[in-house]
């Protein structure tokens, strides 16, 4: 008598999991193969496109700052008539919309600028990680030869790219691309982990 009862308790317990997992691939499945589709596509577009592409990053960029330093100033506004404060809200406030309105005014001379900026933190990111290798090296600790050598790449490149800088735009959108292309192929890899599950469970 218990051992049927653990049997039906098995079955209904059973039942529930694959209900569940059921759900799960009806309801994620769809939404990963589309993501990994539309990050794809913008993927490639991206790397036939590069330049056209950062442009309109700096448009999207420009817009973002305007937005957030509108709602920066109207809150700083707020905060001043309530309680007196919120004057530095209002000052970042407006040299955002301000640096905005140049991003979407002026594209060209602001992409120079934004790409330059992105250069100078990679190029800072490149000296940090060179000083770490070579602590490392002197510590002879964990993969001290390749952190060297990838630090002293990573140098290299963010000098090259300061002298070349539209060549720097173009490495931004690849590598914009390139992870991309990583969050589609995730969504692929977990959409065959939930077909084999649903298959396991099935059976």
């Amino acid at each position: 008598m218990a051992k049927k009862q653990n049997k039906k308790v098995a079955a209904a317990h059973h039942e529930m999991v694959e209900d569940a997992v059921e759900r799960l691939y009806e309801k994620s499945a769809p939404m990963l193969i589309g993501e990994a589709l539309l990050f794809g596509v913008i993927a490639l577009f991206m790397a036939f496109k590069p330049l056209a592409v950062f442009a309109t990053l700096v448009l999207v960029i420009g817009v973002g700052l305007i937005l957030v330093g509108l709602w920066r100033t109207i809150s700083g506004f707020i905060m001043s008539h309530k309680y007196g404060i919120g004057g530095m809200d209002i000052t970042f406030g407006l040299v955002n919309v301000a640096l905005g309105v140049l991003l979407c005014v002026f594209p060209s001379g602001s992409m120079i600028t934004l790409l330059y900026i992105f250069l100078a933190l990679f190029l800072a990111k490149a000296i940090k990680s060179l000083i770490f290798a070579i602590h490392m090296t002197r510590a002879r600790f964990g993969h001290w030869l390749i952190d060297l050598v990838l630090a002293i790449v990573l140098c290299v490149m963010a000098v090259m790219l300061l002298f070349w800088p539209m060549a720097g735009a173009v490495a931004v959108v690849y590598y914009l691309a390139m992870t991309l292309l990583l969050y589609a192929a995730a969504d692929v890899y977990m959409v065959i982990e939930l077909h084999k599950l649903k298959e396991a469970v099935d059976d």
